[in-house]
């Protein structure tokens, strides 16, 4: 006779944070320590009480915070693909809008992120794989979502004949790269052009390309 299957352990319930302004301000002041941290000694090389030392807290105060230093890069996830997509979706309630208008200001989202938080952007970028699971699937799906916005600006444009008749998607993948890649050498110019100076640029060179007419 078969024995009863042990009942599986629940799962332990993730504590509700705080919602006070002083606690999320708090939270900001903490991913921002951490994110130089990050990129002072790599993630893999960071423990708990090196983000505590760094903040200025105690370990037990910095776990009231965030449980884990993943949840503290996942939040660096959600912060930076909010405000990509926050400012997207922003920019689709302005009165004839134009595609290119929109893909410019798309790019400076990018770099005013990169210059302003050039920390968690780098988090954002290299490290996505040390997410777990649950929080990878999630922010894949958001990414996801981001491009598929990028593809429909791109496709309205064609749709206009503003754009040439291009492969929305390819075209998708060149755009986010070009406007990615920055975090790679962005944050050393950002204090002698701004953010909406260099998109205008690099948007040029996309949109108008480098052949002569």
């Amino acid at each position: 006779m078969r024995s009863a299957a042990k009942p599986a352990t629940p799962a332990k319930p993730k504590r509700a944070r705080a919602t006070t302004a002083a606690h999320d301000e708090k939270r900001l002041e903490i991913i921002e320590h951490c994110a130089a941290l990050f990129d002072r000694v790599g993630y893999h090389g960071t423990s708990m009480q090196m983000l505590a030392d760094e903040v200025g807290l105690g370990k037990p105060t910095l776990y009231h915070y965030f449980a884990s230093k993943d949840d503290i890069l996942y939040e660096m996830h959600q912060l930076h693909i909010d405000s990509l997509i926050g400012g997207l979706e922003a920019d689709e309630q302005i009165p004839d809008i134009q595609p290119a208008q929109l893909l410019e200001r798309a790019c400076t989202y990018t770099l005013r992120e990169i210059a302003l938080h050039p920390g968690y952007v780098r988090a954002f970028m290299d490290h996505y794989a040390e997410l777990e699971d649950t929080q990878r699937a999630e922010m894949r799906v958001r990414r996801r979502e981001y491009l598929n916005r990028i593809t429909e600006i791109i496709r309205s444009g064609i749709s206009k004949g503003q754009f040439r008749d291009v492969d929305p998607q390819l075209a998708t993948l060149a755009f986010v790269g070009m406007c990615n890649w920055a975090y790679k050498w962005y944050p050393r110019m950002a204090h002698e052009t701004p953010p909406e100076t260099m998109a205008k640029s690099l948007c040029g060179f996309m949109l108008d390309g480098f052949k002569k007419n």
